[in-house]
């Protein structure tokens, strides 16, 4: 029971934090001016680290390695989403891909 409770309060922080993060936002957002070299750089750091983090979880599960029928599934939804096809198609694709992967022993 302590688990959940520590798990919900750990929701809760993160929430509150993203809201905080979003109103500061919104009300800073009008009040600050950058430069449209520092609006650039912001917007690649986004991309780099979401980039990173995808990366990452696409390779590792915790400290070990998530296994190939991941990788392949993330690289059959990369290939699908150059194609252009829905999201929700690339989406659906990559988990049967992967679960067909793992069904057949490539973990």
């Amino acid at each position: 029971m302590g688990n959940m409770t520590l798990f919900i309060v750990g929701i809760a922080i993160l929430s509150l934090g993203t809201y905080l993060m979003r109103l500061g936002g919104a009300k800073l957002g009008s009040r600050l001016a950058f430069s449209e070299r520092s609006q650039a750089l912001l917007s690649d750091a986004a991309t780099v680290l979401l980039f990173s983090v995808a990366l990452a979880t696409t390779f590792y599960e915790g400290e070990h390695f998530a296994g190939m029928a991941r990788v392949l599934g993330v690289g059959f939804a990369v290939f699908l989403a150059w194609r252009k096809l829905p999201l929700i198609v690339v989406i659906v694709a990559a988990a049967v891909v992967t679960a067909l992967l793992r069904i057949a022993g490539i973990n």
